[in-house]
């Protein structure tokens, strides 16, 4: 892992300060940083049978340092909060955890040996993670249907439970089940018909059973909350609800089941296995929803029972707001799909017929969609509102919830809605495309709304002084969009273009929405990507040749910046030998990620990969010299 190569790069003028070129003899599979930019991971090979995970740390002086390599095939990594802590998962099915001695290097602390999986990362099949609180390590065996727990001690070190009884989970891959991850009080697990809630016990170090759930059914998935407090299970057309109450008591708080449905196409009633249940922030309601595309909102009533609010039939959808304020599902014409015939008769096992019929989920024709307000007191949904727009997928929550977008690629126009004096939702603007609209959405102040469409063109609408949304930019591309987004401030947005233009798009002193300034990659070069920092004071595109003689492909890097008047202008263009396979700015914007592959074939036939790591001015229109 020497430096092997450092003349694959021309740079355009002496923005950048070069801080690091690292270099493998095969290929490089990833690069990152940690998330306070205190550390540089890169997944690497020397040679096809030489995966190097390489750690790189950054020293007082400013300068990096490698302080961990490890030779395995790593497929994923997490830092602990403190960057104090590795937590690696390896294809051979060993978890490891790795500290930082008092060298600064990292050193191997525990091991812990699970089933070994194929090669490749969709086979990896142990899962591992550090808790919310980060006292503890979780892994998951998928093959084994085994979890074990190891909690940090007062001397910082990590050790397994003294666990009396096997942890047991066996788990489904349905479209409802959720990832794998670690918790912090209480774990649920299940397995066949039964359920298992397990709650850490710090006198006996173990997590013992708490509650043991006997299902009616075989259980397909089951979900705890984020706060651990409410769980659900669900059983092909049955959700059981569980609550723990103060003393930290489990005990079922609801129950719902969905009716079967009529299908005239195979004449005969069919089952609705249930997709995804979920409650609202304040757990007060919970919704569940179906194959047969009927969804069931049931809550408390005023007496603190639980009942079924409302059932929804033809729904595509059914979320709760963030705020869990809202309920709002999506409504659309059925259309005849013979996969929801029963299992049984079509030889099907559950989780094959559950993505066949989450799958069907997308061939609909979308006409409206219906909004209920869940905020009232007393176990009430109130005033429910329905709108139309034929053709539409997607709906979205504004950040603020007082606006809602619409748009989908069999309608020509994307619709914001919002409320009238008398509190009734209507619609405020249209953003018109032609060949449908394939990406909108809101900008962190829910201000303005960004809309791309088929028909080469970008358009923003913003929120005028008068609380009027209008029109305010119309960005044109000779070719197709292939990206366009807000930056994450919400305060700029870019768009990019097939024929290699890109856009960066800001307000004037009105507020108003226009275009700041404007690139176009020449000698055919194509842009892959782009992303503005977090300080929204420097933004990158990245690409490649598009030269058919040339197998190579080399690589190019464009950064812009602000200047002394608040103007973007090109601070600095790398221009590669290499195709370039992602650039990136560091978490804390004072860092430029360049990895490059040497040929554009593909994984097998690369020759050499290279990461560049440069140093960005501390201030707009600071240069130094490269090193």
């Amino acid at each position: 892992m020497e430096t092997k190569k450092a003349d694959i790069f021309q740079c355009q003028t002496n923005y950048l300060e070069l801080k690091q070129v690292i270099s493998f003899g095969h290929y490089v599979c990833a690069a990152t940083f940690s998330p306070s930019t205190k550390h540089l991971v890169i997944d690497g090979e020397d040679s096809e049978d030489d995966r190097i995970l390489g750690i790189w740390q950054q020293t007082a002086d400013g300068n990096w340092s490698q302080n961990g390599k490890f030779r395995e095939h790593n497929f994923r990594f997490e830092f602990n909060r403190s960057e104090n802590t590795l937590l690696r998962t390896s294809s051979d099915g060993k978890v490891t955890v790795s500290k930082l001695n008092s060298n600064g290097f990292w050193e191997g602390a525990v091991v812990l040996e699970h089933s070994p999986c194929l090669r490749g990362e969709d086979n990896v099949r142990v899962i591992a993670g550090f808790s919310p609180r980060q006292d503890k390590i979780m892994t998951y065996d998928y093959w084994a249907g085994k979890i074990k727990v190891l909690p940090v001690d007062s001397n910082g070190q990590w050790t397994p439970l003294t666990q009396t009884q096997e942890i047991s989970h066996r788990r489904h891959w349905g479209p409802q089940q959720q990832p794998f991850k670690a918790t912090d009080h209480n774990l649920l697990t299940y397995r066949g018909s039964t359920a298992t809630i397990w709650a850490f016990n710090d006198d006996s170090n173990c997590m013992e059973v708490q509650k043991i759930i006997e299902f009616s059914k075989w259980i397909w998935s089951a979900q705890m909350s984020d706060d651990e407090q409410y769980a659900v299970l669900f059983g092909v057309d049955q959700a059981i609800f569980l609550g723990c109450d103060g003393d930290g008591e489990w005990s079922q708080i609801g129950e719902v089941c969905h009716p079967e449905s009529y299908s005239k196409a195979i004449n005969k009633h069919i089952k609705g296995y249930i997709h995804k249940a979920s409650f609202n922030a304040s757990r007060q309601y919970a919704l569940s929803i179906d194959s047969n595309h009927i969804a069931i909102i049931s809550g408390y009533d005023e007496n603190g029972s639980w009942e079924v609010k409302t059932e929804i039939q033809d729904c595509s959808d059914v979320r709760f707001s963030a705020s869990g304020r809202k309920l709002l599902a999506q409504l659309h014409k059925p259309l005849s799909c013979n996969k929801t015939d029963d299992p049984l008769d079509q030889g099907q096992t559950p989780d094959e017929h559950s993505n066949n019929c989450y799958e069907s989920f997308i061939r609909r024709t979308y006409k409206s969609f219906k909004l209920w307000d869940c905020s009232s007191n007393g176990g009430r949904l109130d005033k429910v509102q329905t709108c139309e727009h034929s053709g539409s997928k997607t709906v979205i929550f504004s950040p603020s919830e007082n606006f809602l977008l619409s748009y989908g690629v069999e309608s020509n126009f994307a619709c914001i809605w919002g409320y009238d004096e008398e509190g009734n939702l209507v619609e405020k603007a249209k953003a018109f495309h032609r060949g449908g609209i394939h990406y909108a959405a809101f900008n962190a102040q829910g201000d303005s709304v960004l809309t791309r469409g088929n028909d080469q063109v970008v358009k923003i609408h913003g929120l005028d002084s008068q609380g009027e949304w209008q029109e305010q930019l119309v960005v044109k591309h000779q070719r197709d969009i292939r990206d366009g987004f807000f930056s994450d401030s919400g305060h700029l947005a870019y768009t990019v273009g097939l024929g290699g233009t890109a856009c960066i798009l800001g307000r004037d002193n009105n507020d108003q929405w226009m275009k700041q300034a404007m690139t176009n990659l020449a000698d055919g070069y194509s842009i892959e990507g782009a992303q503005f920092n977090g300080l929204d004071n420097h933004f990158l595109i990245y690409g490649k040749k598009i030269d058919k003689k040339d197998k190579h492909q080399p690589g190019l890097v464009q950064l812009w910046g602000l200047d002394s008047d608040d103007k973007w202008v090109e601070k600095e263009q790398i221009k590669l030998d290499y195709p370039v396979k992602k650039a990136e700015f560091s978490p804390d914007n004072d860092h430029l990620l360049i990895s490059c592959n040497d040929d554009r074939r593909g994984y097998f036939r690369s020759k050499n990969g290279t990461v560049l790591l440069w140093k960005i001015p501390s201030s707009p229109g600071e240069e130094t010299a490269h090193t």
